[in-house]
C-alpha cells in the first residue's frame, strides 16, 4: 500500500514507522509546508519520497492521511475529497471532529472519508520526535464510521489492529464533548499554570531546582505545540468552553473554602477528586 502523509510529526511519523514496521506499508510519501520537514522524515526512514504539491502525492497514493492542524484539515478536507478516484481513501487524525465532519457531510466522496483520532501522543512534536511503538495498546477512534464506504473502514481497522490499537466507533459531537474534559482541558490547564509560574518566578534556574515531578508532571503539556493546539481549542470552542466553566467553578468553590478556613470542605473537595484513582491507576 502506498500511503501520503499529510504532516509527517509526532503522530503522522509514528504511524508510518507502525505501519512499515507491521508490513502494512509499501511506500511512505509526504507533504508538508515545512520542506525541511520532508527532508529530516526521509533521513529518519518515515517516508521515501517528498511531494512538492498535495495533488502530486494524491495522484499518487492508495490512502492520504492528515495530520496537520485541524483548521488546515477542515479548509483543505473537501478540496482533498474532489481529487480522490474509485478506491482511495483519506483520513484524518485531528483531535476534533465536529467541523472536520460537517464540511464534508454532503459531498459526492464521503464514503472514500474516515475521521479517525488516535488518543496517543507526548508532548514533542516533529519528525524526530516519531517512534514505531507510540500507538502499541491505544485507542484508535473512529467517528460516523457508518458513512464511510464498508471496505475502506474494515481495511483501515486491520491496520490499527495489527497495530496493537484499540477501536472505539462514536459520534463527532460525542467525540469532541469527551475530549474536551479528558484532554483538552488537561493542555489549558497545563499551559495557564506554566503561564502563572513563569509570571512570577522570573528566575529558569530557580524553577528547575525547587520544582518537584508533581510540578513537571503537571505542566509537561505546556510543551506541545502551540501550532497544533491552538487551532483545536478554536475548533472545539464550544465544549472547551462548557469544560471550562465546569472546571473553573470547581477551582471557585476550593479558593471560597480557603478563604472561609473552611478545613473539613476542603477535606472532602479532596476525598472526592481521589476517586478518580477508580478509573486511573
Amino acid at each position: 500500500m502506498k500511503v501520503l502523509f499529510v504532516g509527517t510529526g509526532l503522530i503522522g511519523g509514528s504511524f508510518s514507522l507502525a505501519m512499515r514496521a507491521g508490513g502494512f506499508l509499501s511506500e511512505a510519501g509526504g507533504y508538508s509546508r515545512n520542506p525541511a520537514n520532508l527532508d529530516r522524515s526521509i533521513a529518519l526512514g518515515i517516508i521515501d519520497q517528498k511531494f512538492d504539491t498535495l495533488a502530486l502525492g494524491i495522484q499518487w497514493a492508495d490512502w492520504i492521511i492528515l495530520s496537520i492542524p485541524v483548521d488546515v484539515i477542515s479548509k483543505q478536507l473537501p478540496g482533498i475529497l474532489d481529487q480522490l478516484r474509485p478506491g482511495q481513501v483519506v483520513i484524518d487524525f485531528g483531535s476534533t471532529k465536529g467541523k472536520i465532519c460537517e464540511v464534508v457531510a454532503d459531498h459526492p466522496h464521503r464514503a472514500q472519508f474516515i475521521a479517525a483520532h488516535p488518543i496517543a501522543g507526548t508532548e514533542y512534536s516533529g519528525p524526530d520526535a516519531a517512534f514505531a511503538t507510540l500507538f502499541e495498546e491505544k485507542l484508535m477512534i473512529i467517528c460516523e464510521g457508518d458513512k464511510t464506504a464498508e471496505k475502506s473502514l474494515a481495511s483501515f481497522k486491520k491496520v490499527c489492529q495489527g497495530l496493537k490499537m484499540r477501536l472505539e466507533l462514536m459520534e463527532a459531537k460525542a467525540h469532541d464533548r469527551h475530549l474536551a474534559y479528558i484532554s483538552h482541558l488537561s493542555h489549558i490547564t497545563s499551559f495557564a499554570l506554566s503561564n502563572a509560574v513563569l509570571d512570577k518566578e522570573k528566575d529558569g534556574d530557580i524553577i528547575l531546582e525547587l520544582a518537584g515531578s508533581g510540578f513537571a508532571s503537571t505542566v509537561r503539556l505546556a510543551k506541545s505545540s502551540p501550532e497544533m493546539w491552538a487551532p483545536i481549542f478554536m475548533e472545539n470552542k464550544e465544549m472547551v468552553l462548557e469544560a471550562l466553566s465546569n472546571f473553573l467553578q470547581k477551582a471557585e468553590d476550593f479558593k471560597k473554602m480557603l478563604e472561609e478556613n473552611d478545613a473539613s470542605g476542603l477535606q472532602n473537595f479532596l476525598e472526592s477528586g481521589r476517586n478518580i484513582r477508580r478509573v486511573i491507576n
